[in-house]
């Protein structure tokens, strides 16, 4: 049905304006398969690196000459009236410009996302939040601000946080019991400590590796630092009310056909307290040197139950990976394309007003900031993937009873006191930025959630 709609879209030339904002590896990637396609078009692109948006648009073999910086409203309403590439370092230009159908922001800071987020929902835009790090410190704001707006407020297909949810909405349509729902990881005991300036070493990055993907560093250490995996599993309980067992998850080193049974309950032989879990299937054995045999890396699963005898007959006649006492299945992908899918995402709430997931009106989870070293007073936390702290998942009424801070927050805030390595950091310990957009939206937040 979508293919036939942008075809159609395409007849009357009446494509789907895109505005992107972040150029790095994911929106240059995203900028490629949009151009792949038809009924569909990317108008502008923000970056505060104009370099960067601009080769987006080259290295697909869009003419220099037809790109033009834009530094007004006005300029790029021009640019997109004209079918014109338009870039700039701002963005709120892209959040602002009444010319689009939808904007994805893809930045990754809470701060700047928050933002963005909220200018381009009060401009009467669809938005695609690819930002999970400012999704799990204000989503439920910003979605009830897009709900009352009358635009769609939703994560991006192809991330795990959406791909695991689109199971998780497929068996919760066939009224099947979600035991477990979550992502892969490759997880090893020196990643968590690990910081932007070992990235290139640790994931085999060579120099025109770097400059042709343009490798945001902080953020790929928070995908292997630990920080990343808690927040996206935070966003994935937030919209599904999914909760974690235990704080951080348990993440255990575990192969693909042994998911279903080590994620069943303790008096099955697994891990689990209770059913209606998130969680992470680590892809490093326990001695956190070396990869499993047949691990889930960078796929996203979901633990089905059923108690009914015909219903485990067909699982099993398909070869559905089975265990906690032969009731639990597992339905898993082992990739994710994130550039690659994300098209999905925009296509569904510009043509059916409808989100791959959006959070809840009242969040259950919350990614609390957990010091990385030994912290001196005086120091600037610098959030996720930075070098002073890591997130972990903690459930809400926990985190809110003990005043922790959400790692969303914990960006260029100064410490009060020295903390050590492991603490959770608490409002206490640190003086907020009190000019912080998104500290005010968080505030307005908690008031009503």
């Amino acid at each position: 049905m979508f293919s036939e709609l942008l075809a159609k879209r395409a007849a009357e030339n009446n494509p789907i304006r895109v505005g992107i904002i972040g150029a790095g590896k994911f929106g240059a990637g995203l900028i490629t398969q949009i151009i792949s396609m038809q009924g569909i078009e990317v108008s502008a692109v923000a970056d505060i690196n104009l370099d960067s948006a601009k080769r987006a648009y080259v290295t697909n073999c869009i003419s220099p000459e037809a790109i033009q910086v834009t530094r007004t409203v006005q300029e790029m309403n021009q640019m997109i009236q004209n079918g014109k590439p338009a870039i700039t370092e701002d963005g709120l230009l892209v959040a602002r410009t009444d010319l689009l159908d939808v904007v994805v922001e893809a930045t990754g800071i809470p701060e700047v996302g928050a933002r963005l987020a909220y200018e381009t929902i009060t401009h009467h835009k669809h938005l695609i939040m690819v930002n999970v790090e400012a999704d799990v410190t204000v989503g439920p704001f910003l979605r009830r601000l897009a709900d009352n707006a009358g635009v769609v407020y939703s994560l991006v297909d192809g991330d795990q946080p959406g791909m695991t949810m689109n199971i998780v909405e497929w068996a919760k349509t066939l009224s099947l019991e979600i035991v477990a729902a979550g992502r892969g990881t490759v997880f090893y005991d020196n990643d968590r400590a690990g910081t932007p300036d070992t990235v290139a070493e640790r994931f085999g990055f060579d120099e025109e590796m770097l400059e042709r993907r343009e490798i945001n560093l902080k953020m790929f250490n928070s995908f292997r630092d630990g920080s990343k995996a808690q927040i996206e599993m935070c966003a994935l309980a937030n919209m599904t009310g999914l909760l974690p067992d235990v704080r951080g998850m348990h993440e255990p080193s575990v192969n693909i056909a042994d998911i279903p049974q080590i994620f069943s309950q303790v008096e099955e032989g697994g891990l689990l307290q209770q059913h209606g879990v998130v969680e992470l299937a680590n892809s490093v054995r326990p001695d956190s040197r070396t990869l499993l045999e047949d691990p889930l890396r960078m796929g996203v699963f979901v633990v089905i139950r059923t108690d009914h005898p015909f219903i485990q007959e067909d699982l099993h006649s398909y070869h559905l990976h089975s265990g906690g006492s032969g009731q639990n299945y597992l339905l898993y992908r082992p990739y994710h394309l994130v550039a690659v899918e994300a098209p999905i995402s925009i296509v569904k709430a510009v043509l059916y007003g409808k989100a791959i997931g959006s959070p809840l009106a009242t969040p259950v989870t919350e990614v609390i900031t957990v010091a990385k070293r030994d912290l001196k007073r005086g120091e600037l936390l610098n959030g996720s993937g930075g070098y002073t702290v890591n997130g972990l998942i903690e459930r809400v009424e926990i985190a809110r009873q003990s005043g922790f801070l959400p790692l969303g927050l914990a960006y260029d805030v100064k410490l009060k006191q020295d903390v050590s390595q492991g603490t959770v950091i608490t409002y206490e310990m640190v003086t907020l930025n009190q000019d912080s957009f998104v500290l005010k939206l968080r505030r307005l937040q908690d008031a009503v959630v």
